[in-house]
């Protein structure tokens, strides 16, 4: 895969957002609910993708396939239980430092593994030592 400069900004772009949301989460742990918290997180949620496709459907045809739906329902549901867990460990008083990187690391692994398994990407020796080391982090930040 070659970097372009567009890839690296939507790389960092996405490292930022996620660990602001993060933060946001925890900011709210013990002034709401979890779930209502989430629920919250769901409704907000919609606008940003709405506007956009909007905006991309007034400049282009969208493509839509029976696939593509059910895949982004499944992520969605997938994205709306990670928040709700995210919520119920930072209200039980989780640190962010601790929680975050946990919860993080363990699910690049679990996608790593699927790009693996399902999707048969390449892995080497140089990746299976980069994954014992994560899983090696993983342990490291839980048990500080």
């Amino acid at each position: 895969m070659k970097l372009s400069a567009t890839t690296i900004f939507f790389f960092l772009a996405g490292m930022l957002v996620l660990g602001f949301a993060d933060f946001s989460i925890k900011q709210t742990s013990g002034k709401i609910s979890p779930a209502l918290g989430t629920l919250i997180y769901a409704i907000v949620a919609i606008l940003p993708p709405l506007v956009w496709t909007i905006w991309t459907r007034a400049h282009e045809p969208l493509l839509v396939t029976q696939d593509g739906v059910t895949w982004s329902a499944i992520t969605g549901i997938a994205f709306g239980i990670f928040t709700g867990i995210v919520f119920l460990l930072f209200s039980q008083g989780v640190n962010l430092s601790i929680g975050t990187p946990v919860v993080r690391m363990g699910g690049i692994a679990v996608a790593a593994l699927f790009g693996i398994l399902v999707f048969r990407e390449g892995w080497n020796w140089q990746y299976i030592i980069g994954f014992a080391l994560a899983a090696v982090g993983i342990f490291l930040i839980a048990t500080r």
